[in-house]
């Protein structure tokens, strides 16, 4: 679902950069807005999709130790590298509550033209990195209870 919503978000910005690109170029009066919402909506792509990414195993990595990588050195190499993004997730997805909460206890909107709360796309950061967090734990629980150790 994450990815079917980054998916339609990514063509909200196709939609906004478009509209705003002919609003200043061809009629003479740019939207004041649509770089700073274009820059949240990025962030809301990125952290959607960087779960799907992870499942189908896209993520960037050093292939030329998992490539070569056979037996249980390619096992503790995947158990690694899945255990490493779910700390990652699980900081970032912790950091993330507490600027959403911080934000919401002081009413923090962007101090740009669009003057949006600011809750809104740290939420993206929140959703994102729980997902991030929880697919990376449970290819490592795959690993462990499924595919065991060589």
């Amino acid at each position: 679902m994450a990815s079917i919503v980054s998916a339609a978000l990514i063509i909200l910005t196709l939609a906004v950069t478009g509209f705003s690109v002919f609003r200043r170029y061809f009629i003479g009066h740019p939207l004041t807005w649509s770089d700073e919402l274009s820059g949240f909506l990025v962030v809301a792509i990125v952290m959607l999709g960087a779960a799907e990414v992870l499942r189908k195993g896209e993520h960037v990595s050093v292939d030329i130790f998992s490539e070569n990588a056979t037996g249980r050195k390619r096992w503790i190499l995947e158990f690694w590298s899945n255990l490493s993004i779910a700390i990652v997730a699980a900081v970032l997805c912790v950091s993330a509550i507490n600027s959403v909460q911080f934000s919401l206890m002081f009413g923090i909107y962007s101090d740009s033209y669009l003057e949006a709360p600011l809750w809104i796309p740290q939420s993206f950061l929140v959703v994102g990195a729980g997902l991030l967090c929880l697919l990376a734990a449970a290819k490592c629980l795959d690993l462990i209870f499924v595919r065991n150790r060589p």
